[in-house]
């Protein structure tokens, strides 16, 4: 196959059931597909001599529609032998990789044996994308018009109550028209191509994935875009709901998730905690500004702070 350097020429075009290469006067330049250093150090154990790598494209993944290949990763190290010789040592691995359409790496594993490879391998998707391999190097070409579906690379945090704010990483997400936990549209903003935040759904329940919609679809489900909804605290009652204004009255607060209590508070003025369990906490109040002055009691776990509601009502006497 012709080629301009590093520049594919050709789109694919099928005609019945043949599949034909024709020129691309507007093909876009090639996308390097590697393992970067970090990657390639934590495969090999080993960096003295800097990483050298080989990378042959193998076409691409049929679920999440990356480019996917096989990457020879070597170093040498050199150290002193016997008598003052010297000798090097020579680290080497094959890994499996996946990486995005932007040729950021998703993913890569050792591979147990030496793959099958193809030096001079040219591949095109349904879209019109290309993958070549040249000079023990490989390539992506992105067809014309074709435009990725984003990539989410990670949430954080990755289990919280809803309402929380989530901070998403990835790539792709400029021109995002929506997200959404699981079935459930959140509110987002987009802080670059890399990264947005998104507001966990007040409703959610349970394990689910974060999707980003673009121009170019929805991001491919992965493992690392699951989110947990965790159970925030739920103040239910107060016995008595009120006490005198210098404080110290013994306050049994009822409710759901309490456990692990790490602050209860009166209206900001946090109370002394004396004991804490699933559905209770006793607390002895603290000093209130006045009476007459109702606060919102508030118990905080490691799980969230409990939203205010009438139930938590408190009146200073």
């Amino acid at each position: 196959m012709v080629r301009r350097v590093l520049v594919s020429a050709f789109v694919a075009v099928v005609v019945g059931s043949s599949l034909f290469a024709t020129a691309d006067p507007a093909a876009a330049m090639p996308i390097s597909l590697t393992v970067p250093q970090g990657a390639a150090f934590a495969v090999l154990g080993h960096s003295c001599g800097g990483i050298q790598e080989k990378s042959y494209a193998t076409g691409f993944a049929p679920v999440t529609g990356w480019p996917v290949g096989d990457v020879y990763l070597s170093t040498r190290c050199g150290g002193s032998g016997r008598g003052g010789g010297y000798h090097t040592t020579t680290y080497s691995a094959w890994v499996g990789a996946t990486w995005d359409f932007t040729g950021a790496l998703v993913s890569d594993s050792q591979l147990g044996a030496v793959p099958l490879v193809d030096p001079t391998l040219v591949a095109f998707d349904a879209h019109g994308n290309e993958v070549f391999n040249q000079s023990n190097s490989a390539f992506l070409v992105l067809g014309a018009g074709f435009v990725a579906p984003a990539r989410v690379a990670g949430v954080s945090p990755a289990a919280a109550p809803g309402k929380t704010a989530v901070t998403i990483t990835g790539t792709g997400f400029t021109g995002t028209t929506s997200v959404w936990f699981g079935p459930t549209p959140t509110h987002f903003t987009v802080l670059s191509d890399s990264t947005m935040l998104a507001t966990a759904p007040a409703t959610g329940t349970g394990t689910v994935n974060v999707r980003v919609v673009n121009g170019g679809g929805v991001s491919p489900k992965v493992q690392a875009d699951q989110f947990t909804f965790t159970l925030a605290p739920n103040v239910t009652g107060l016995s008595p709901n009120e006490g005198t204004a210098d404080g110290g009255t013994s306050v049994t607060i009822t409710g759901l998730n309490l456990a692990n209590a790490t602050s209860v508070q009166f209206g900001g003025l946090s109370a002394t905690i004396t004991s804490d369990g699933p559905t209770t906490v006793t607390v002895a109040s603290p000093a209130g500004p006045d009476s007459g002055v109702v606060v919102d009691v508030t118990v905080t776990t490691p799980l969230g702070t409990s939203a205010l509601r009438p139930s938590d009502r408190y009146t200073y006497t």
